[in-house]
């Protein structure tokens, strides 16, 4: 029998931004003509899946948190697509094969 899914469900609220939390502030980043807002982490709280090497990152793990600043098509996202990177995936530009 599977393991069940612990990520939120779709109809879910999404997890407000902790600002405390970040090590940095945002910056954009321009990559193949979208635009992303890269956000340096000095510790992960909990265990994450990076979207490049599918490796996870584990708990006081130095990560980045990378979304994008506006969808195709005119769609706002915001902070909630945002996806926890290990620094050298999202460095080597390893998201082509994650699709950002």
């Amino acid at each position: 029998m599977g393991r069940k899914s612990s990520k939120r469900p779709w109809s879910a609220e999404h997890r407000p931004l902790d600002m405390t939390r970040l090590a940095s502030i945002p910056r954009s980043v321009v990559r193949r003509g979208d635009t992303y807002q890269v956000q340096h982490l000095s510790a992960a709280t909990k265990t994450y899946v990076c979207p490049a090497c599918p490796a996870p990152i584990t708990v006081g793990s130095p990560h980045v948190v990378v979304w994008r600043s506006e969808a195709r098509f005119g769609l706002d996202q915001g902070v909630e697509s945002r996806r926890h990177w290990h620094p050298d995936c999202w460095n080597r530009d390893l998201g082509r094969q994650a699709g950002f």
